[in-house]
């Protein structure tokens, strides 16, 4: 029995997986470990944080609505130490506590079962501060070179329940009233506005802040500190973005964009932004680049904030991107939320795919699907592993719902929505939505429940299209053949489950939407459904070629006979840019399968690079730096930077180092990654003017393009000597900017000079640096600076200082993805499977086997590839 299928009847057996087609939301039947018989209506929580100490103390009364008699109140704890337990109003009564931090919960045994009924559960906890971003932790800053200390949370997905016991599972939304007290001087900011006037108690201060609407746990927040801020003003939302001192001036971007997210978003959705304010706050040390707490998201200050006069177009398209991920959150995930973890890409792949949506609206210029296609391929390259997932994936503990934050959730989440689209109709497919939100607004759903209010808006079948798209994992490849060769009047499309690196895969089937056209004519396209094994056909244009998958939309592969495959080639003058790009992407990922030599895809590279628009290039230049990473691990990679360096070259000349007068954006972010290839391929003129850019940057910070900066810096840090290093240094402890300083810190990671690498990396081990971001220098020098034996044995032996500057989850992740930064083969697997076993929790499990099928993957890909990609470049072989 193959491993696939047997995971299969194992989750059935085990209640883990679904049975026949997912159910509508039913909180009775949620997963969960907390019983369903008590539940919260709302929280009203007195927090006195101390950080001084590193502690807090903490009072909260807990509204319940009891249903069934309980003999015991069962909810969430971590870390915490409960003081005083009583059932409240006007007979009081004790509570015996029982904690359990395997289980992490609290259990309270009243005197005698509580009767149904709406009760007062009274906790008065202590709590511990730590600099990791989970729970309620401290987050340092600077003002006037000061070093200063606040406060901020990250709860989700489950840790909320380490600043206050709580039932901290989606499924039980309630009202939240919350009071802080804290230095005089700090501002804080929560989910609701504080209610006017601030009460002083000497040096200290209570902010109290009314009643949120009902929300699950893992959307309150707290944040507290010395911020700047800017505020402004969209359709009745007071908007407010808090930043680290002196920073204001850089959040002013994200709070204009926020103004037409809002309002584009209301219009969309057709419901109004649900809250009276919607606050935004900047930190360097967040659980990730944005969370969307409900009225008070935060970022990571290097993912949002933006300076019009140094910061490049991909910064200012980056901020975009995540603010308008984050503010259709507040819909779609806040206003509904998923009913339990298996559905989070109800809540992320929605905002992944509205964010990228409301790019193309506003900026079109910007290409923003063709440039979300990159995403994509890295989902669909994951997808076609062994070591994938569904869509909706069986989540049983805390440690597994971290490990569905991944780009299946993100990132085929969004790509499955956009052909779901597609295939419904953008009006119907908005109506559906529109409904759906308002009927489950402040409740959760499942997916089924998405899928009846799109059915009834399209008059289609959603759920026999959609579901094995979301319940099943991978994909399929289409193939696209016809019998007689070359002067056949129709082909016939089948399709097949697409895998790489897989033996004995299960063998799946989807509803399929092939929309096809003659190569060149996207406008004559037409549907065809496949499902199951059946091959359908349809006519072949005479004397031409079919484009299948047109524009890209699809989330599948198409293999063409080869006879067809040649024809498209001829015909590539004509295809649209996103067809050129799928063509280009699926061809190299049939490679990567073993389905066709890489010769097909060198052939087609070859041919479109020339008129290559940007995003083309930009597959291109990522497939040359796979292809230099092999030949580096092979020692020999000079033959095949020098055809690499020819093949771009044109590009290079025709762009130069110079924007022209009302440069196309896609122009401005291809200019710096060509240099950025040419530089590490070692191409002297690119080295020559960007050493001597970098020297007149130290004297004047504007003789740098702000688009050009980081690939200068990086391509001078490769080659530094002390004195250079040690410049870059002083400036990135100097600069007040996140953006250059992660630019500079990247630099500094790049140098080849071991001593020096050994220097960047003892930077990991002091408190310069965020923690994640100090962590992620080791990870820099390892694979952008070539040096991953030197990082492995440095992490080895610093393994538990690193580990304590990281979440659970980022710790379970460290090691596994740094193994993939070493030459890969077969041994260097098992490597990481022997040394895991020994030093990894059970939790690290899904990281080491994605990370071990990887490496065995790149070292028989490399033995594979490598000799047909050498021999192409040294002479062209022709097939």
């Amino acid at each position: 029995m193959n491993r696939s299928l047997l995971t299969l009847l194992l989750l059935h057996f085990l209640g883990l997986g679904p049975v026949g087609a997912e159910q509508p939301f039913s909180f009775a039947k949620t997963p969960g470990k907390l019983p369903k018989t008590v539940v919260p209506l709302e929280y009203a929580l007195v927090l006195t944080p101390d950080v001084e100490a590193g502690t807090f103390g903490g009072f909260v009364e807990i509204t319940v609505d009891v249903t069934a008699p309980a003999a015991q109140l069962v909810l969430n704890a971590l870390g915490l130490k409960i003081t005083e337990a009583k059932i409240g109003g006007t007979t009081p009564m004790p509570l015996v506590v029982a904690l359990d931090a395997e289980a992490q919960t609290l259990t309270l045994t009243p005197p005698a079962p509580l009767p149904p009924g709406r009760h007062l559960v009274d906790l008065t906890f202590t709590g511990t501060l730590n600099e990791q971003p989970q729970g309620l932790y401290i987050c340092r800053y600077k003002k006037d070179g000061k070093e200063l200390r606040g406060l901020a949370t990250q709860f989700e997905p489950a840790d909320a329940r380490r600043m206050l016991p709580c039932w901290d599972e989606p499924a039980f939304r309630a009202k939240f009233k919350l009071h802080v007290i804290l230095p005089r001087e700090q501002t804080v900011v929560s989910n609701m506005p504080r209610k006017p006037g601030i009460e002083p108690q000497g040096k200290l201060a209570v902010w109290e802040f009314p009643p949120s609407p009902p929300m699950p746990t893992y959307l309150l927040a707290l944040f507290a500190g010395e911020f700047d801020k800017v505020e402004d003003e969209v359709d009745g939302v007071k908007l407010g973005f808090y930043t680290p001192p002196g920073k204001a001036a850089q959040a002013r971007y994200a709070l204009e964009i926020s103004k037409e997210i809002l309002r584009d978003f209301a219009e969309y959705f057709g419901t109004k932004y649900p809250l009276p304010k919607l606050d935004q706050i900047a930190l360097p040390n967040t659980g990730a680049g944005g969370m969307e707490n409900w009225g008070a998201i935060v970022y990571r200050e290097d993912a949002v904030l933006f300076d019009p006069a140094t910061s490049s177009q991909a910064q200012r398209e980056r901020v975009y991107s995540i603010v308008a991920h984050e503010i259709a959150h507040q819909w779609f995930g806040n206003l509904v939320t998923m009913a339990w973890w298996d559905n989070l890409w109800l809540n992320e792949g929605f905002a992944s795919w509205m964010a990228t949506k409301q790019m193309a609206l506003r900026h079109p210029a910007w290409k923003p699907w063709l440039r979300a296609a990159g995403g994509k391929e890295t989902a669909m390259r994951l997808d076609a592993r062994a070591t994938t997932h569904p869509i909706q994936m069986p989540v049983r503990t805390e440690s597994e719902a971290n490990d569905v934050f991944d780009e299946i959730t993100y990132q085929k989440g969004q790509a499955v929505i956009r052909m779901l689209e597609t295939w419904l109709g953008e009006e119907p497919f908005r109506n559906g939505v529109r409904a759906y939100l308002k009927k489950h607004a402040l409740s959760n759903t499942t997916t089924a429940d998405l899928w009846t209010a799109l059915a009834a808006a399209s008059k289609k079948d959603v759920t026999r299209f959609a579901k094995g798209w979301t319940e099943q994992p991978g994909f399929p490849v289409v193939q696209v053949t016809s019998f007689p060769e070359e002067n056949a009047a129709r082909v016939t499309a089948w399709q097949q489950r697409f895998t790489v690196n897989q033996r004995n895969a299960e063998e799946l089937f989807w509803t399929v939407p092939v929309w096809h056209a003659p190569a060149g004519n996207p406008t004559e396209a037409r549907l065809l459904l496949l499902a199951g094994k059946v091959p359908q056909g349809y006519a072949m244009p005479p004397e031409g070629a079919v484009k299948a998958n047109v524009g890209g939309v699809g989330y599948y592969r198409v293999q063409y006979q080869d006879w067809i495959f040649k024809r498209l080639i001829k015909t590539l003058p004509y295809l649209s840019e996103a067809d050129r790009l799928n063509l280009l992407q699926d061809t190299w990922a049939l490679v990567e399968a073993a389905r066709v030599p890489a010769t097909d895809y060198l052939r087609l590279a070859e041919a479109v690079a020339e008129t290559a628009s940007p995003t083309e290039l930009e597959q291109i230049l990522g497939v040359l730096w796979t292809a230099d990473r092999m030949a580096r691990d092979a020692g020999k990679a000079e033959t095949l930077r020098a055809w690499a360096l020819g093949l771009v070259r044109p590009h290079l000349d025709r762009l130069g180092w110079t924007a022209a007068p009302e440069e196309n954006t896609l122009v401005t972010q291809l200019r710096p990654r060509l240099l950025a290839l040419a530089g590490a391929f070692g191409d002297a003129e690119t080295l020559r003017v960007a050493r001597g850019r970098f020297v007149k940057w130290f004297a004047d910070p504007a003789a740098i393009d702000g688009n050009l900066r980081s690939t200068v810096l990086t391509i001078v840090g490769r080659e530094a000597d002390s004195d250079t290093w040690t410049q870059l240094h002083r400036r990135a402890l100097k600069t007040t900017s996140a953006e250059q300083k992660r630019e500079l810190y990247t630099a500094l990671a790049t140098a080849r000079d071991p001593a020096l690498a050994a220097q960047t990396l003892e930077l990991s081990l002091t408190p310069e640096l965020p923690p994640r971001d100090a962590t992620r220098l080791v990870s820099r020098v390892a694979d952008a600076g070539r040096q991953p034996e030197a990082a492995w044995a440095f992490a080895a032996k610093n393994l538990d200082a690193l580990h304590a500057k990281l979440t659970a989850h980022q710790a379970n992740e460290f090691v596994p993805q740094l193994f993939t930064t070493l030459p890969a083969s077969d041994a260097r697997a098992v490597e990481l499977e022997t040394w895991a076993a020994k030093n990894l929790p059970p939790g690290a499990g899904p990281s080491v086997a994605k990370a071990a099928d990887e490496i065995r993957f790149q070292a028989a890909f490399r033995k594979r590839v490598l000799p047909e990609i050498e021999a192409w470049s040294a002479g062209k072989p022709r097939r």
